[in-house]
């Protein structure tokens, strides 16, 4: 008897536990749901409106999270208009709203895109940040230091460095993350007087800030300390020995590569471990960067070692850095083992053609003896042989080059041979082919966008009348919905006549162009032309959201969101951030329900960094027909984290791409929107042109479904 009484109550639970989320909403709910759609609503269109809403709720809102929203909200926003209320957020008596504030205050004041905006600088934000570096909620402190990583100067990264000379860790979670947001801080100000903080972090015996310690040595580049990285590459631990070997490789001392080179082997001794991947590509980057002669013999043993068959996912990716190693390097001993990959197909011989033709640049004939029958005919295969082209000397490269130039001009939008005609013109632009120039500019005014931007990039007008008309030319001819890279890319090219009557004249038109990232582009050059009446504000973005969008964005934001993506390799299910990036979340949704990404592939894989995937060009250029904000958020890119991929800020649309490994440079710069719940080894087994089959979305994930992940 007492057995079905309790199958019932384990069926009642069950139906009770998949039934969350469907009661009324109380009204302090529904109040919430309304602000939240109007704080994305303005968000989205990049305006603080004309009324008090952000800094009366900013300050005065019941909830703390309705406080942060705006906060957030304000930074992605970036209208400097906003740092007052900001200012006044960072003395609120709630940790998070500071903490949200000084985030905040970090993306507006941004030094990177202050220059890249023409933007003046607010004085007063860094030091308002440093009144925070000493808030008694670490959380809060953790966001200043980061705030200050992008908004500082010399003075800051001092600041910084004398509050971590006396620093005592005790290895719980909040100290590790400030740690971590600290050591991003002074990567990004790239200020030497780290060194000696880095060299005591690095003793903590903690991997995670050891790890933390080599990449900032290697993103900043900093050759003096060589002593620390020397000590980490003997850890046993694999991400400081990754991050360590890579790290080396800025040191420029050829030498190293006798501690590199052991690192190749995919087993440290015979009947040893195997090495991973991720410590063997890092030594290869390393050597490549070391241009190191008497490491070639250790690679070339390393890509044909038995203990690693040839054609898995871990031989391919390593071949495909080897070849590019081994071009770099640039020993002319390497090209038979370049030819034995070029005649191996697949992304291998498309990364081994360009090395060879770059080893071989003085001689052509022996490069096109070497490749042989070799054939190059998808698209990606054609963008490399047209790479490798543009590597060579003599004439014969050139006229292979437009040989494919003619050829593409009969096909098809979705043709290979259409497909690689970006990579066609940058190859003659760099060969500075006799007539380049006259191709480019018939190509000023293609309908495929792509090319344009291709187009205008390398394209130099005649010294004489008037230089700067063709880009006008070309910007009045492109399509209505050109997006705005291609619109910003022609703009850029502006730049040398800034203070030229006609050329100003034109910007001025621009600024009531409707993308807002032209109209951004068009006052940066004005202000550098010294025209003194240009507008701070941008004014809106434009979008196709409406306020029924807003609404049921906002009324699901606490759904739990799954997106089930069958892959060649398996099956990766990705939770989605519904509120951390809603819009970016939404989009998402409404792609993979229209089956956008059914099909495509992960046309780019970095090993160790990321893999890329959602375009139809497969060339790391295409999109939906349509581009959506940026919502920067403070969700740190951790292993299996998902990010939107940017051509510039507000450039996402379908393109995403999976961190392989954490990727603190990517913090508060892209848009993380999800992450890997299940199926990292599915992630960590692609290669280029592995094929997502489909990517279906999964509603009203209950807490029984989450004990599976």
């Amino acid at each position: 008897m007492k057995r079905p009484a309790a199958l019932l109550l384990i069926v009642l639970l069950g139906v009770a536990v998949a039934a969350c989320g469907r009661r009324p909403l109380r009204p302090d709910e529904l109040e919430r749901n309304r602000l939240f759609a109007e704080i994305i609503r303005r968000e989205d269109r990049r305006s603080l409106g004309g009324d008090d809403f952000f800094p009366s709720h900013l300050r005065d809102a019941a909830q703390p999270s309705v406080q942060v929203w705006c906060a957030l909200a304000l930074g992605r926003i970036g209208n400097p208009r906003a740092l007052t209320w900001l200012y006044e957020a960072l003395r609120s008596p709630s940790a998070a709203v500071r903490a949200a504030a000084a985030f905040a205050v970090g993306e507006i004041e941004d030094r990177e895109l202050l220059r890249a905006e023409g933007r003046r600088v607010d004085d007063r934000a860094p030091f308002e940040l440093r009144r925070l570096l000493d808030d008694t909620a670490l959380s809060a402190g953790m966001r200043a230091v980061e705030a200050l990583g992008k908004a500082g100067g010399d003075a800051d990264a001092l600041e910084i460095v004398r509050r971590l000379e006396h620093f005592q860790y005790d290895g719980s979670p909040e100290q590790r993350a400030y740690l971590g947001h600290a050591l991003t801080a002074l990567m990004r100000l790239k200020n030497p007087a780290a060194r000696p903080v880095f060299a005591r972090l690095a003793g903590t015996g903690d991997p995670e800030i050891q790890w933390r310690v080599a990449n900032a040595i290697y993103r900043m580049r900093d050759r003096e300390s060589r002593p620390v990285l020397e000590r980490l590459i003997e850890s046993p631990h694999l991400d400081v020995r990754a991050h360590a070997a890579r790290a080396l490789g800025v040191c420029a001392d050829p030498a190293l590569a006798t501690v590199l080179t052991p690192l190749l082997s995919p087993v440290d001794r015979p009947g040893g471990p195997v090495v991973p991947l991720s410590v063997r590509v890092s030594a290869l980057q390393a050597l490549a960067s070391l241009k190191s002669v008497q490491a070639v013999p250790a690679i070339e043993a390393a890509i044909w070692n038995p203990a690693i068959r040839s054609g898995s996912p871990d031989w391919v990716n390593f071949a495909i850095a080897a070849a590019a190693a081994l071009g770099n390097i640039g020993a002319v001993d390497s090209a038979g083992t370049l030819q034995r990959l070029v005649h191996m197909s697949g992304p291998v011989a498309n990364s081994a053609v360009v090395a060879l033709a770059r080893l071989l640049r003085d001689d052509p004939e022996r490069f096109f003896s070497l490749v042989g029958d070799a054939r190059f005919d998808t698209p990606p295969a054609k963008r490399a042989w047209a790479a490798a082209l543009a590597e060579l000397a003599g004439e014969r490269a050139t006229a292979e080059l437009k040989t494919m130039l003619l050829r593409a001009s009969g096909s098809g939008a979705g043709d290979a041979e259409h497909l690689a005609i970006p990579a066609v013109l940058q190859a003659l632009a760099r060969r500075q082919a006799p007539d380049a120039q006259e191709i480019l500019n018939a190509y000023l005014v293609s309908h495929d966008e792509v090319a344009v931007r291709t187009a205008a990039a390398a394209f130099q007008p005649a010294a004489g009348a008037a230089p700067w008309k063709p880009f006008l030319q070309a910007y009045a001819g492109i399509d209505a919905g050109a997006g705005p890279e291609t619109r910003t890319a022609i703009l850029d090219r502006l730049e040398p006549w800034a203070a030229t009557s006609e050329v100003q004249a034109f910007l001025r038109s621009v600024l009531r162009d409707p993308a807002r990232n032209a109209r951004i582009a068009a006052a940066r050059l004005l202000r550098m032309g010294a025209v003194t009446d240009v507008p701070e504000d941008p004014g809106e973005s434009e979008t196709r959201m409406t306020d029924i969008n807003y609404a049921r964005v906002a009324s699901s934001r606490s759904d739990r969101t799954v997106a089930i993506m069958e892959t060649v390799r398996g099956t990766i299910e990705i939770e989605l951030f519904r509120a951390d990036a809603p819009l970016t979340v939404a989009n998402f949704v409404s792609l993979a329900q229209g089956k956008f990404f059914d099909g495509l592939t992960f046309m780019r894989v970095v090993p160790y960094f990321v893999i890329q995937g959602g375009d139809p060009r497969n060339d790391q250029e295409g999109g939906p027909g349509y581009t959506i904000r940026c919502e920067i958020n403070m969700r740190p890119f951790e292993r299996g984290s998902v990010g939107m991929a940017l051509a510039g800020k507000d450039t996402g649309g379908s393109q995403f791409f999976i961190t392989l490994s954490p990727q603190p440079h990517l913090d508060s710069g892209y848009t993380c929107f999800a992450r890997v719940i299940s199926g990292m080894p599915a992630v960590e087994q692609m290669v280029p042109g592995d094929r997502i089959l489909s990517v279906r979305i999964k509603e009203d994930i209950t807490l029984l479904d989450y004990r599976r992940y």
